[in-house]
């Protein structure tokens, strides 16, 4: 996988703007998915080091900010992918 192609995905580690409901930004590092609810969520570690558990349904748009190629992404086994529909 080339590096332009690892850009095409959210990685854990790299650090992400994420625009909340066209009102609010929050900047971090993308630390995986979870659950709030029924509902999937994006967790982001702010710089505090406290993590954000943000809802899906209200994030308007990510960022790449910066990219740390020292954890080489995981491949992700056949069948395992999330899907949003």
């Amino acid at each position: 996988m080339s590096d332009s192609d690892r850009d095409l995905e959210i990685t854990k580690g790299w650090k992400y703007l994420v625009r909340i409901a066209e009102e609010k930004d929050a900047i971090g590092t993308f630390r995986g998915y979870s659950m709030v609810g029924s509902e999937s969520a994006v967790v982001i570690e702010m710089e505090n080091k406290r993590l954000r558990f943000i809802p899906v349904e209200q994030i308007s748009y990510m960022e790449l900010l910066e990219n740390s190629l020292k954890e080489e992404p995981k491949t992700s086994k056949k069948g395992m992918d999330t899907y949003y529909g």
